[in-house]
């Protein structure tokens, strides 16, 4: 019996103990604030006191916002296409060919036509229509397409200077938010930049950094024919393949610079990007809006900066440029400049450094007489030159007049033993031997190569290179010259426009 009421009286001992403390937690529950009232309380309190730790951030935060609410309503796309002839194989016209008693040809070239296209940013710089952009991104185009940030589209003209790596691009639109330009001498390093365009297709796109460095030097090229950046501004605001003719504004929202390249191990930022400054954009830019083209002074030399052990043999302390060549016929030669010279000041004011001494020689127009001060054999003497204008170097060249065969682009021969060894002709003894053939000329878009062996030209048997001349001195531009072609021990027909 003991046993079974024991287990019932623990049981019943459990149940007041439980009730208990159920009673104590209830209490608790009625006299205190739960704990997850107690945790918003501390998170409500923690957020209020980090809104007022961070109201510096905040006001910082909203003036970048400001900045691109400013600025990207005048940051345009641009798409840049070329149309490019290169050759295509022929497919198999074998049949064709034995048809006319030939053999089937072997990589016969025929021309094919496609579009390249490539793109970059631009900028707002006139509300009637002027975008300033680089010139690699037009460069070369024969059409540019220019997208505003509402998605409006426009086809744009160009004009264009290579040596500065600008352009222009017009539209016909009015009435567009244009962008403000700051001096960009006053450009500290360490104070915020901020860069805008389209990397990488991105329309629309900010990054924010810092200027890491001011005068930055790049030359693409070799002297006065290659591009010069002389004081590039390094940036660490992230830009990429797309951001190029973009600007970099700083906290005010004016343009500093204009994007223009990264240095870059893998092709995509790591922290290493250049813009060409505004005041030499702004110049280069008015120039070109005005006239249509940008006239700098020539001088003719190729300038170099001194190297220390330079400067103990040539006398020189600080400053001023080596002669390291001197081209002839140029006002450089006439006024006897001569490698090894060392230019110290011109017209009386010390020279800093290469890029100063271009700067100076391309901002003077041609006509314009510079005096040099320079060092020759460790002695100082007196140097006048009077400037040209600086030669285009995207000027088409002005071909010579070409007759006969040169026009094709193509040198023949007639066959001889060696010529015979050379391109192992065997007992051929008829034709003309192609020795030459010109890149990009008639004779190359139709696939004649050095080697073969031109039997005949519309009909007529070809016996030597006088023959090939007759020939084609009697046909006229526009006609077609069917010439029949041995290489490699088959016969194919080339057809050759004449230009």
């Amino acid at each position: 019996m003991s046993d079974i009421w024991t287990k019932p009286k623990v049981r019943y001992g459990m149940l007041v103990s439980a009730f208990l403390v159920g009673c104590a937690l209830t209490g608790s529950l009625l006299t205190r604030p739960s704990l997850a009232v107690e945790q918003e309380q501390e998170a409500r309190i923690s957020h209020a006191a980090l809104t007022q730790r961070t109201a510096g951030l905040a006001s910082l935060e909203d003036g970048f916002v400001a900045i691109g609410e400013r600025v990207q309503p005048a940051v345009v796309s641009i798409r840049a296409s070329k149309t490019v002839n290169v050759g295509q194989t022929a497919p198999d016209l074998g049949e064709l060919f034995r048809g006319f008693g030939f053999d089937a040809p072997n990589g016969l070239q025929i021309p094919r036509r496609f579009r390249t296209q490539g793109g970059g940013s631009g900028l707002i710089v006139r509300s009637d229509g002027w975008i300033l952009t680089n010139d690699h991104v037009v460069g070369g185009a024969d059409k540019v397409t220019v997208k505003l940030e509402d998605g409006r589209e426009y086809d744009g003209t160009v004009r264009r200077d290579f040596r500065s790596d600008l352009a222009v691009v017009k539209i016909k639109a009015t009435g567009l938010p244009a962008i403000d330009f700051a001096d960009s001498s006053k450009v500290r390093v360490g104070q915020w930049a901020v860069a805008f365009g389209a990397p990488l297709s991105l329309e629309d796109t900010m990054t924010l950094g810092i200027i890491s460095a001011r005068k930055r030097q790049q030359a693409i090229g070799s002297g006065d024919e290659g591009r010069f950046y002389p004081e590039l501004l390094q940036t660490d605001a992230s830009i990429n393949p797309g951001n190029s003719g973009g600007p970099l504004v700083n906290i005010e929202g004016r343009v500093i610079g204009i994007n223009v390249a990264i240095a870059s191990p893998t092709g995509g930022s790591v922290g290493i990007g250049f813009a060409i400054p505004s005041n030499t954009a702004r110049k280069v830019m008015d120039d070109l809006i005005s006239s249509g083209k940008v006239v700098r002074g020539f001088l003719g030399i190729m300038p170099a900066n001194l190297e220390p052990a330079q400067r103990d043999k040539y006398g020189v302390a600080k400053g001023g440029v080596l002669v390291q060549g001197v081209s002839e016929g140029t006002p450089a030669a006439r006024a006897g400049l001569q490698v090894e010279d060392v230019i110290t000041r011109v017209n009386g004011a010390a020279v800093e450094d290469d890029a100063d001494f271009r700067n100076r020689i391309a901002s003077a127009g041609p006509g314009d007489t510079v005096t040099m001060t320079i060092k020759r054999d460790r002695k100082e003497t007196t140097v006048k030159a009077t400037l040209e204008a600086a030669p285009d170097p995207t000027a088409p060249a002005v071909p010579a007049q070409r007759t006969g065969v040169e026009k094709l682009g193509l040198k023949v021969e007639a066959i001889s033993a060696e010529l015979s060894k050379r391109f192992n002709l065997g007992s051929l003894k008829e034709g003309a031997v192609v020795v030459g053939v010109e890149p990009g000329s008639p004779s190359d878009e139709a696939g004649l190569r050095t080697g073969d062996v031109i039997l005949r030209i519309n009909g007529e048997a070809i016996t030597g290179s006088e023959s090939v001349s007759r020939i084609v001195g009697r046909v006229k531009s526009g006609d077609g010259l069917a010439m029949v072609v041995r290489r490699d021990k088959q016969r194919m027909l080339v057809t050759v426009e004449v230009p």
